[in-house]
Order: structure tokens, then C-alpha cells, then sequence
């Protein structure tokens, strides 16, 4: 994924942002144990959000428990413990999407980048065959995307729209998968379930991509790489274009959300939508309000 799904910490109690850690730890520890422990490196944000939507709509609450950080054993953790698949599935789309993005990075990169990502190719590749083999699923949705972003960028009609496309429909795909894969505490129809999640994924997708391509339009124009708004004219008015579109995602998606019953991480939840992204996105926009047009 791409680091931008976090929580705004100054505008968390204390206790939600310890419950929020303890998630993140805990999804630490599983894809150590799932993949290898070098696979720690490539944990993120996005999909420790995942993990926590799982855990807030699931069955089971989940337990905590102390422990002691791998990485740095004089630090004291608290993990999440669940006896839903949550963990599991968060941890199998961290290996698959870093995999696939890393393929991404050796279509887009400069040939000196694209050594060091041949190096460590084996690894990656190693972690997305074992998660095929508990999730195949999650892979070939991954797959998809990463065939679909590629053909659509040497599309030479491509526009934004196109371009972010691929990244909606698998955010979607891959939380319509949680019905399918937990069972829920809510009373609402599996199916109605799905299609929330579904549309809920779609936009915040679509909000992922279309912030991560205003954040990196500068650099990607500096390298050659691709990037959508260099397609057109739009890359001189990103605040301009940008601002009623991300607010348009990011409404649609927090819309999709509320028509789901309150999970029990609700709070931590709504301050990733309604805060944080909202802080993210005025903070890219912000670089180019002020760049007079080329």
C-alpha cells in the first residue's frame, strides 16, 4: 500500500491510541509468523487500518496481552489477540501488495533503483507464494490489480480516472472479502455487508491512489516516471482539481461506512477518516496552492 491511512494521534484519547498500537504490534508479530521475520519491515499503516476494521466488525472481541518488542526487547508491547482470521488476512495483503508494488517500482524506476529491488525480488516473491497458499484469493485480486494499473498506464488514452480505477476496484475486492472470511457481530445481511464494504473500499481506494499521485507528481515528472497527473493539464492545477475530488472520495467512503452497524474500534476508526486523512490531504494540496501555473 502506500502509508497514508494513519491515525491523528493528537485527536485520539489515550487509551484508543494504545488499543491502535497494540493492533499494529500485534499484526507485527503474525507476519513474522506467517512469512519470516524480515517481513516486519514492509508492515504498514494501510493495512494495519484493515486489520482494525476486521477486529471492530468481527464476532469475537479481540484479548490483550503483554510482551516484549522483537525488534527492540527492552521495550514493553501489549498485542492484540483474536481468535478471528483479522491478523491473518491483514498480514497476507501487507506481503501481497508490498510484492506487487515492488513490481510496479521495477516498471517505473530508473535503472539504478531498479538493482536494488532486483536483490531483494526473492524475498518478496517468496512471502506472496506462501500467502497464495493461505489466501489465493487476496493474491490473484493483487495480481489483477497490478496487470490492470500496468496496461492502463501504457494506454496512451489513459486519464485519472483510469489510472486510479485498478487500486479502487481492489481495495474494494479485498474488503468485500471480510464477510466472506469472518464472522461478524452485526445483525445485518452478509450480502448487504459486502456491498457496503465493497463501496467503502472503492472510494477510499480511489483517495489512496489519486493523494499518493499528488504526493508524488513532482519527483515522478523529475524521474520520467509515470504519474496521472502528467497526463494532462491537470498537473497544473492539482490543488485546484484535487480538493472537490479527494473530498468527493473520502464522503463516499465515510457515507459507505456509517450505513454499517458501530464496531467496538468505531471511535479509532472515524478519526483515520473524518481527521487524519482529511489533515494528509489539506497538507499535500497545500504544496501546490501557492505554485504559479506553467
Amino acid at each position: 500500500m502506500f502509508g497514508y491511512v494513519k491515525v491523528d494521534r493528537a485527536n485520539l484519547l489515550g487509551k484508543e491510541y494504545d488499543t491502535y498500537q497494540s493492533i499494529y504490534c500485534a499484526l507485527c508479530k503474525q507476519m513474522g509468523k506467517d512469512y519470516s521475520v524480515f517481513s516486519r519491515f514492509i508492515l504498514s499503516y494501510d493495512c494495519t487500518f484493515y486489520a482494525m476494521l476486521i477486529l471492530s466488525l468481527a464476532e469475537n472481541d479481540p484479548t490483550f496481552c503483554s510482551g516484549r518488542c522483537r525488534f527492540n526487547p527492552l521495550k514493553k508491547c501489549v498485542y492484540a489477540q483474536t481468535e478471528s482470521k483479522a491478523l491473518s488476512l491483514a498480514a497476507a495483503l501487507s506481503v501481497s501488495s508490498a510484492y506487487y508494488k515492488l513490481i510496479d517500482n521495477l516498471a517505473d524506476s530508473p535503472w539504478y533503483k531498479r538493482i536494488g529491488y532486483r536483490m531483494i525480488q526473492p524475498f518478496f516473491a517468496s512471502w506472496r507464494r506462501k500467502c497464495e497458499k493461505k489466501y489465493p484469493q487476496i493474491v490473484e485480486i493483487l495480481k489483477t490489480m497490478s496487470e490492470e494499473q500496468l496496461s492502463a498506464e501504457a494506454d496512451p488514452d489513459c486519464c485519472l480516472d483510469m489510472a486510479a480505477d485498478p487500486t479502487a476496484k481492489m481495495l474494494s475486492q479485498v474488503c468485500g472479502l471480510i464477510p466472506d472470511e469472518v464472522k461478524l457481530r452485526t445483525n445485518q445481511e452478509p450480502q448487504k455487508v459486502k456491498r457496503i464494504l465493497s463501496a467503502f473500499g472503492y472510494y477510499f481506494g480511489r483517495w489512496i491512489y489519486l493523494i499518493d499521485a499528488a504526493d508524488d507528481y513532482e519527483d515522478d515528472v523529475k524521474h520520467g516516471s509515470f504519474n496521472p497527473f502528467a497526463l494532462s493539464d491537470h498537473g497544473d492545477h492539482i490543488a485546484e482539481y484535487l480538493t472537490p475530488t479527494l473530498n468527493h472520495c473520502l464522503s463516499e467512503s465515510l457515507l459507505s461506512y456509517k450505513l454499517l452497524d458501530e464496531g467496538i474500534f468505531d471511535s479509532i476508526i472515524m478519526n483515520v477518516l473524518t481527521s487524519s486523512c482529511v489533515n494528509i490531504q489539506k497538507e499535500i494540496i497545500q504544496k501546490y496552492e501557492n505554485e504559479p501555473s506553467s
